[in-house]
């Protein structure tokens, strides 16, 4: 894509997140067709946003997932300070009328995984781990069909990304096997998903490990920044006035409610 296609996507796409108002697609002289034209459309809309990037959401970690967007790797997409909220939150239904909602691990890195030629391994990414939280990905897209638009177009829009809900770090014991974590979503009391740290493409440090590498020539990880690393209980939808918890290891770590 040139660069003038790729500043119109983005002022459509910076002007459906400060609107609220759902595009049905990108106008075809602008849509991506590739995923790295779908990651330079995000990276410049979120210049045109002028938003603080906290963190970054992997998607499509397992096979449902995959299956559901036609992808056949994960996807990234930025999360914006502005967005990571703490459990305990009202939050407004209208503005993620999605609801979408994914429990997953995150991690905080503790120092910087830069742009460089050569990969990472996972010994330099589990060293740049500062700690180790519940979150919960709320799924919320500017598309008002994004089964539709296509994948370039879904990770254009931030990977589906509405917010991150993100807990208080596990104790290090808890932390140290984050695989083998039993991980549950519960919807006004009921039970809507359940996994482990494993349903996640290999595990939550394989996911990290995948970003790591793909954003090795894209900017690179900064040290603060979250990394949530894929759903551990699916995509479940909540009603307009649900509340939601996230228990891990039979615990509630994040509750919140959509009000």
């Amino acid at each position: 894509m040139k660069k003038a296609q790729v500043a119109q996507a983005a002022s459509l796409l910076a002007g459906a997140w400060r609107s609220g108002k759902a595009l049905d697609a990108l106008p075809e002289a602008c849509r991506p067709a590739t995923l790295a034209e779908g990651y330079a459309i995000q990276a410049a809309t979120a210049k045109a946003l002028g938003e603080k990037v906290a963190g970054w959401k992997v998607g499509a970690t397992g096979a449902m997932a995959r299956k559901l967007l036609k992808a056949r790797a994960p996807f990234a997409g930025r999360v914006y300070a502005s967005r990571v909220l703490k459990p305990g939150a009202t939050i407004p239904s209208d503005a993620h009328p999605m609801r979408g909602l994914e429990a997953e691990i995150a991690f905080r890195l503790g120092r910087d995984l830069p742009p460089r030629d050569r990969p990472y391994t996972m010994v330099e990414v589990k060293r740049a781990i500062a700690s180790v939280h519940p979150a919960v990905e709320i799924v919320s897209t500017r598309w008002t069909e994004w089964l539709k638009v296509g994948l370039p177009s879904v990770a254009a829009d931030h990977g589906a990304n509405g917010a991150l809900v993100v807990g208080r770090p596990f104790a290090p014991g808890v932390a140290k096997d984050v695989d083998r974590l039993a991980v549950e979503m519960h919807v006004d009391g009921q039970v809507v998903g359940k996994g482990t740290g494993a349903d996640v493409i290999g595990g939550p440090h394989a996911s990290l490990l995948w970003l790591a590498n793909m954003l090795r020539r894209r900017g690179g990880l900064k040290a603060g920044e979250y990394v949530s690393t894929g759903t551990c209980t699916g995509l479940v939808k909540a009603e307009p006035k649900a509340r939601v918890e996230a228990f891990y290891a039979g615990r509630s770590r994040i509750a919140f409610s959509f009000g």
